[in-house]
């Protein structure tokens, strides 16, 4: 007889958890204010001062995050804000995951009771299950560490206890979202974004050049180095700058590129996922697979749903880091390399990847 009362809970934490985890559509207004951000670059004339300034002081405000913005305007740092913004989106982002891990011990400990005592068509999978749930809590431990490290970090920037950071950012949390940044992922940007950048200007100013005089031309990611080559009027010192701070936002702009194709891949496998989970759970109904199955393929929606979470969060990062390259205000110098966080990630799934070969073995016993 099957017990209905836990595998309801379970599915009403997983629509919790699920509510906010797909690429939005952004709204229009949205759209204009990151378009606007974005402005003075466009035009092959440097802006003038005030407006660019005006324009790029609330470089986070595209983020649409209401607590966001609370954490930068308690900090009182110009230099912080990116590191703040990349804290809170990583704190955004293990809160999510140590849900989805949450959610993954609860469906191993229910499987774990259903077949106590029964007889499978393998002895192994009682073992497999006990690695999980050891796996499981040690990466929520894990995780927890790391958020109180976050936490710690943001409530010592923007001057408050972290009981009072804990309580300002209490719903945030708890609403499960990440932040988006408003705008559509650009495939190239004009040179002029360049003139918005304090080395350029500092090197200019030393090497009397104009900066406003930036040549014509676009810095697209996917072209080449020969295909990029510019002339830039001025002294050679100067044309390195601007070689260099080119090269920066290049590979900012194929970060952002790339993280953004990873998330949109992520986020096809959740929607199938989600619609083979579906599928599993009428299948159940008409009493085709057990609920010991329908608690595997739980799991692998889950997993999707983990790498979703990481995915989006990486290309929030890649947002922050191309704003910084373009001299909008924010320090790239405070963000971790990518690189380690995929290596966190890595070794955290290394612990699931047996869930689809249990799965097959467990639909057809």
């Amino acid at each position: 007889m099957r017990s209905r009362t836990l595998l309801a809970a379970v599915c009403g934490a997983l629509a919790i958890a699920c509510a906010s985890t797909s690429i939005a559509m952004v709204h229009r207004t949205s759209q204009q204010l990151a378009a606007h951000m974005l402005a003075g670059h466009a035009a092959q004339g440097a802006p003038t001062a005030p407006r660019a300034q005006a324009d790029t002081r609330s470089w986070w405000s595209a983020f649409e995050d209401p607590a966001l913005d609370r954490l930068i305007a308690a900090s009182r740092d110009g230099n912080a804000e990116a590191g703040i913004a990349a804290t809170y989106i990583a704190l955004k982002v293990k809160t999510l995951e140590s849900s989805y891990l949450e959610n993954t011990r609860a469906a191993i400990a229910r499987q774990t009771v259903l077949i106590k005592g029964a007889k499978l068509p393998y002895d192994d999978f009682a073992k497999q299950l006990a690695q999980r749930q050891s796996g499981a809590q040690a990466t929520i431990e894990k995780l927890q560490a790391q958020r109180a490290s976050y936490i710690a970090y943001l409530a010592k920037q923007c001057h408050m206890s972290e009981a009072a950071l804990g309580e300002m950012l209490a719903d945030a949390l708890q609403d499960k979202s990440l932040p988006r940044f408003a705008a559509e992922v650009p495939r190239e940007l004009p040179m002029t974004v360049l003139t918005n950048r304090n080395d350029i200007n500092l090197a200019a100013a030393l090497y009397d050049a104009d900066p406003a005089a930036m040549p014509a031309g676009t810095i697209d990611a996917a072209a080449t180095d020969e295909a990029q080559d510019i002339e830039v009027p001025g002294k050679p010192l100067y044309a390195r700058a601007v070689a260099q701070a080119r090269e920066q936002v290049t590979e900012a702009l194929r970060r952002l590129q790339m993280q953004s194709d990873i998330a949109n891949t992520a986020y096809a496998r959740v929607v199938n996922a989600r619609a083979g989970f579906e599928v599993s759970k009428r299948r159940r109904d008409r009493g085709e697979i057990s609920e010991v199955q329908l608690m595997e393929d739980f799991q692998g929606l889950l997993l999707d749903l983990h790498v979703l979470a990481a995915a989006n969060g990486e290309l929030a990062l890649a947002w922050v880091v191309l704003m910084g390259s373009i001299g909008s205000g924010a320090s790239i110098d405070t963000i971790a390399d990518p690189r380690s966080a995929q290596a966190e990630r890595t070794g955290q799934s290394e612990q699931l990847p047996f869930l689809h070969k249990v799965s097959r073995k467990l639909r057809n016993p």
